[in-house]
Formats: C-alpha cells, sequence, structure tokens
C-alpha cells in the first residue's frame, strides 16, 4: 500500500511540472519586430516562436528566417496571422532550407509570425517592405554578398512585361531568379548571372492570378564567389510594359 502511494505522489509531481511547463510555454508572450529590423533567436529544441508587427493594408511583405550556424540545417516554417488568427500569405522555398513567406496585407493592424524549427539552432529572422514588380515600379537598393532580397509579382490580368537588372556599384555577382510554385516545388521562369554582367533585361510573358517569386541572391554553389572578396552591390530594376502586349 504504501508503495502505490509513493508511485502515485511521484506520478501526479511529474504531472504538475508538465503542467506547469505547458503553463509557462503558453504564458510566453510574442516578441515584437519592425521592418528591416532583423531579429535573433535561438531554438534549444524543436518548437516554435512567436513575433508580432505592426503593418498597413496593402502593404507588400515578406518574412524570411535563416539559420545562421555555418552550413546550417535548420529547417522552418512560418504561418503569418491576423488579429483574428486568419492564415495570409505564401511560403516559398521550404525544400531549400531557405524559406520565405510573401504576403500583401489586407488591413491595418497587428500580425503574428508564428516559426517553427524543426530542431536546436540560432536564427535570423527579416521583416522586410517589398514591391510588387509590376510596369511603372521601379527600385534602387543594395544587398550584401551573402544577402537575399525578394519581390513579387502578381496580377489579376495577364502579363507581358519587360524586367531591366542594372548594377550600379559594387563587385557582388548575384542571381537574379524568377520562379513560380504552382506545382507545389518551384518551376524556373527565368534566371541570369555572371560576373560580367551589368547590365540585363528579361522580357517576361506571365499568367493572371499566379504569385512569382523574383530573388537576388548568391547562385547556388558558386564557389568561387565564396572564395574570393567582393563589395556589397547597389542595384536597380525597373519593370515597363512590353511593347508587345
Amino acid at each position: 500500500m504504501f508503495r502505490k502511494i509513493v508511485i502515485w505522489g511521484v506520478l501526479l509531481c511529474l504531472g504538475a511540472v508538465l503542467l506547469g511547463q505547458t503553463l509557462f510555454a503558453a504564458a510566453q508572450e510574442a516578441t515584437p519586430i519592425a521592418y528591416g529590423e532583423p531579429a535573433i533567436g535561438n531554438f534549444t529544441r524543436a518548437g516554435e516562436m512567436r513575433f508580432t508587427f505592426t503593418g498597413s493594408a496593402q502593404d507588400v511583405i515578406y518574412i524570411f528566417p535563416l539559420g545562421t550556424a555555418v552550413f546550417s540545417t535548420l529547417a522552418f516554417d512560418i504561418k503569418l496571422t491576423n488579429s483574428s488568427g486568419e492564415s495570409i500569405g505564401n511560403v516559398y522555398n521550404k525544400e531549400r532550407l531557405k524559406p520565405v513567406l510573401l504576403a500583401e496585407l489586407p488591413a491595418d493592424g497587428t500580425y503574428t509570425i508564428t516559426l517553427t524549427g524543426d530542431s536546436a539552432g540560432e536564427f535570423s529572422l527579416l521583416l522586410q517592405k517589398t514591391v510588387n514588380l509590376l510596369p511603372g515600379v521601379q527600385v534602387t537598393s543594395t544587398i550584401e554578398p551573402e544577402g537575399f532580397h525578394f519581390y513579387r509579382i502578381f496580377s489579376p490580368q495577364p502579363l507581358t512585361i519587360e524586367l531591366d537588372y542594372q548594377r550600379l556599384e559594387g563587385t557582388f555577382s548575384p542571381e537574379l531568379r524568377i520562379e513560380d510554385f504552382t506545382q507545389g516545388i518551384p518551376r524556373e521562369v527565368a534566371a541570369v548571372s555572371g560576373r560580367a554582367m551589368q547590365e540585363a533585361r528579361l522580357r517576361l510573358v506571365l499568367d493572371a492570378n499566379v504569385e512569382y517569386l523574383v530573388t537576388i541572391s548568391p547562385k547556388p554553389f558558386d564557389i568561387a564567389s565564396i572564395l574570393e572578396t567582393v563589395t556589397p552591390l547597389n542595384y536597380s530594376l525597373a519593370v515597363r510594359a512590353s511593347r508587345g502586349q
């Protein structure tokens, strides 16, 4: 009888500890973040972290987590919800361990990012405003040699556009890649790169109601670029309707 009492006492203690851990996790508050200010986090084990930010209607944004360890294999899932708990946006690139969530915010308000990591590891999280690359849009930006910039192309009407890229300053040579994910996996629409590339013009015939992901980043598996010392790149993108449209 005494032995049974001891066993039940141990089980009750374990239950109380687990309940306490659950309540503690539920009580953890989301971390406020803002556009353009990277957040640093650390998963001590597989789990979730939450972040909140304030956005405005029609903001086009991307959310980009990245493991900071050398050869990091930390895999993420990203969820964006509004104050009513409704999911917003689409996640791309999960199969490359570089997932990015693209979204256009439907209203002014507070939004919550839920980031899920599959293992322990440190990471950075970037919340950034971007643009929908439609005719008449021009962008100038600077990217670090290890950086990633993302843009969106989406239109309810079919588009025939010319996308002009120009190197303004710097020696870093990125890849400009455009993809859609209508088949559930990345499908390359166009890609250009090269150390001697100063300018490039892409004529694109794009479908209606398809979201295209535009990425400017280091070219995958470009070992020579890793070994070189390069300076940040200042570049421009300009979009215009093609004359053939």
